[in-house]
């Protein structure tokens, strides 16, 4: 069993050209770093939160921002403990507890994580890892390092989806059985993903070598990506969004 990240459609978003996409991915990330101005990132967050409502669903919104939420409670609850400089804005017993510098460190924090999580989220959520590894290569990273690229992609949601199978069958196992404690029931639930992971050594060892992995002959091609019109257009979009981004440094 492997499970694909990627989810099929046929959004705008979908039909970006996979090459397209990378390259927006690697001029828009360092777009949260560059602007002293602490509620740009917020911005950027909230624009990148709109394309996945519009193309994937609020579902998808909310799954990504799940995936971070512990991490922005922390951000919001410690960064004003480190950041007092500035104005009071609340105190507690004498003591201040949020300062104008600390709220606009938090605010900066959260909308920086929060805005390269979802802006992860919407490429790899749309791109296919063939396509991946294609537009890996065709920008000239060596075919070892794009296998095992891949590899990664694709078996560390099969470790997830394997964890949450065994969880789900230890939790039917222990049905009307007294509650333990957290290390006593994960305990036995690894041990079953570990196992089950080495299981899969043999198909991925047999997959490795189907891809040719190893093999000193010269590789040939069986699929490429095209090229032409959408190729194009696809970088025109990416380029005007990146334009977009770095446009407060002009203006």
């Amino acid at each position: 069993m492997v499970t694909e990240f990627s989810l099929p459609g046929h959004s705008p978003l979908h039909r970006l050209d996979p090459r397209a996409k990378i390259a927006g991915l690697v001029a828009f990330v360092p777009s949260f770093f560059v602007f002293p101005a602490a509620w740009l990132p917020v911005v950027y967050a909230a624009c990148l939160a709109l394309v996945i409502v519009l193309f994937l669903g609020p579902r998808e919104l909310g799954r990504s921002l799940a995936a971070v939420g512990p991490l922005l409670l922390i951000i919001c609850v410690l960064t004003p403990v480190f950041h007092r400089g500035g104005r009071t804005l609340w105190s507690l017993f004498g003591l201040a507890v949020l300062t104008t510098d600390g709220l606009r460190e938090s605010v900066r924090l959260v909308g920086r994580f929060a805005g390269l999580t979802l802006v992860f989220y919407a490429v790899f959520r749309t791109l296919d890892m063939d396509d991946l590894v294609l537009a890996l290569r065709w920008y000239g990273l060596p075919f070892r390092a794009a296998l095992a690229l891949i590899v990664a992609f694709r078996f560390i949601p099969t470790l997830f989806a394997l964890y949450r199978g065994v969880q789900d069958a230890h939790a039917l196992r222990r049905a009307g059985e007294r509650r333990t404690g957290f290390f006593a029931r994960m305990l036995p639930q690894l041990t079953s993903v570990f196992i089950q992971a080495v299981r899969m050594i043999p198909a991925l060892a047999m997959a490795l070598e189907t891809r040719g992995f190893g093999r000193r002959t010269p590789r040939t091609e069986w699929r490429l990506l095209p090229a032409g019109r959408r190729l194009a257009v696809s970088f025109v979009v990416t380029g005007l969004f990146a334009a977009a981004a770095y446009a407060p440094l002009v203006f």
